[in-house]
């Protein structure tokens, strides 16, 4: 019974894995990485409106920190929530290991983050086209395995309390972090942050997607 329970849920991984990498697909422009690095914020159109995604200022991520302790006094309090090392138990015993998962992930993204470091160097020198080609290459691959690992490993603790966290902070980051430009000026895209929760475009979906991205290049500088 329990190798019938483990196989929907890596059957159901590989559906949700596929979605997730098509929907990045569409997504993901390797030249915005180069647009990152270069100048620490991401533009972009969508429906004849101009967005952008700026790195944080200190201001902000004081702000999103409070915002993220709040969030957790508020759950650890609530018995409903499970914490991340219980339910970590729980899988090892069904042969899940949780933690070989987290290990192999770090060693990739170890390897993508200094390729990263070396494509910066690589742009800041002005090389060839076939340079950049290579490294772009290499790092779309090492991304592809992180977020077939990362996506295993989510999908496995997505009710646990420090994952709920987790994605109210990046919820409230985005929010913080996006721009829109109306009559040459920059405003930011919700008033408030109920405002970013009720909103059903798919916009939502990219802003918080670069979120996350210039969060990965800010660690490398």
């Amino acid at each position: 019974m329990e190798n019938i329970e483990n196989k929907a849920v890596e059957q159901n991984n590989e559906t949700t894995i596929k979605e997730v990498q098509d929907k990045l697909k569409d997504i993901l422009n390797l030249n915005e990485m180069e647009n990152l690095i270069k100048s620490n914020e991401i533009e972009f159109d969508y429906k004849d409106t101009k967005y952008r995604v700026k790195k944080p200022t200190f201001s902000q991520k004081q702000e999103a920190y409070k915002k993220r302790v709040e969030k957790f006094t508020e759950l650890i309090q609530d018995p409903k929530y499970i914490l991340e090392s219980d339910l970590k138990i729980t899988y090892l015993k069904r042969n899940v290991d949780i933690d070989a998962m987290t290990r192999e992930m770090l060693e990739l993204i170890q390897k993508r983050d200094k390729l990263m470091v070396e494509l910066g160097g690589v742009i800041k020198d002005k090389g060839t086209e076939s340079e950049l080609k290579q490294y772009k290459e290499e790092i779309e691959k090492l991304n592809n395995q992180i977020q077939i690992l990362n996506i295993k490993k989510s999908s496995y603790l997505e009710f646990s309390l420090e994952n709920q966290v987790m994605i109210y902070t990046y919820s409230y980051m985005t929010y913080l972090l996006s721009e829109k430009l109306v009559e040459d000026k920059w405003v930011k895209v919700w008033a408030t942050y109920q405002d970013f929760e009720n909103d059903k475009e798919g916009i939502v979906n990219k802003l918080s997607y670069y979120t996350t991205l210039i969060f990965g290049v800010e660690e490398l500088q």
